[in-house]
């Protein structure tokens, strides 16, 4: 038996990093969405765990998030059984648009499939936490809201939920990454780059009282350090609001960006590709992600 399943980028719409926890992760307020672009996970049981990918650069050893949810997997639910993955990767790695943790999300769902679906929604959700914190908003593949760390996750419904599912996602991202650890530890030492976790709360609650696209609280302080570090990505983005007209931020940590494309037809579009190509270079990676 042979099960594959989809395993989509996300975009922040918003993040707002609040400040350092004692444990030594950050909490956030987040409005994050998956995308329609992605990877496809295929999986079937084995004698041992082994992974294989078409992108370079990829790891295929225990550091691998799709290894760690097979063990974590096979611990929890008390089962003897093994898997073979083949991740066929399109999403960029170091981009901020969630592709290791939704690789781990997709290999939860793909073992306990295999296996009989031995674990309820819940446990895959707490399995999914002790994995990585972006791991659990990928499980139920809908936009959230997500707190804490990123363990907490509350799904989108009615207005809201139709509001960001209407949205058309063009990705962009430099031949640069952005390395996550560094992108926290920037904050860490830039205190005043944090967002008051009040501020988040209102930002999030004025929105969801009356979701429009027009209206998206589209914040991302982790900008702040990337965009000194990095200054082409700030001209970029701030050249695509100038230019078409249409929102653009920075996605999670970084480097990947997004422009949401409703407003702009298909010849605008390429455009835009062009644009953006002619800014960060013609090795930039981009995708149309609706």
């Amino acid at each position: 038996m042979k099960v594959a399943k989809f395993s989509p980028a996300k975009v922040n719409l918003m993040l707002a990093i609040t400040g350092v926890r004692p444990d030594g992760f950050h909490n956030l307020v987040s409005l994050v969405a998956p995308v329609k672009f992605g990877d496809e996970l295929l999986a079937e049981t084995a004698e041992t765990d082994s992974i294989s990918c078409d992108m370079e650069g990829v790891p295929l050893d225990g550091s691998n998030l799709v290894m760690k949810a097979a063990e974590l997997f096979r611990q929890e639910a008390k089962v003897d059984a093994h898997f073979k993955f083949r991740l066929e990767k399109r999403v960029p790695h170091g981009a901020g648009l969630g592709g290791g943790s939704s690789n781990g999300a997709a290999a939860l769902n793909a073992a306990n499939e295999l296996c009989g679906n031995p674990l309820s929604a819940p446990a895959l959700e707490a399995l999914a936490a002790k994995l990585g914190s972006d791991c659990p908003l990928f499980l139920s593949g809908t936009p959230v809201v997500m707190r804490g760390r990123g363990e907490l996750v509350c799904p989108l419904f009615g207005e809201a939920l139709e509001c960001v599912s209407r949205l058309k996602i063009f990705l962009f991202k430099p031949d640069f990454s952005i390395n996550t650890g560094w992108a926290y530890s920037q904050m860490r030492a830039n205190p005043s780059d944090y967002i008051d976790p009040d501020e988040a709360e209102s930002l999030i609650s004025v929105w969801l009282e009356n979701p429009g696209v027009a209206d998206l609280p589209l914040v991302n302080n982790m900008q702040i350090e990337a965009f000194k570090k990095y200054p082409a990505l700030e001209l970029a983005v701030g050249g695509v609001r100038e230019k078409f007209g249409i929102p653009a931020m920075m996605s999670g940590s970084g480097s990947a960006c997004f422009a949401i494309v409703n407003a702009l037809s298909d010849s605008d579009i390429g455009a835009l590709e062009s644009y953006v190509k002619s800014m960060l270079g013609e090795s930039c990676f981009t995708a149309r992600a609706f």
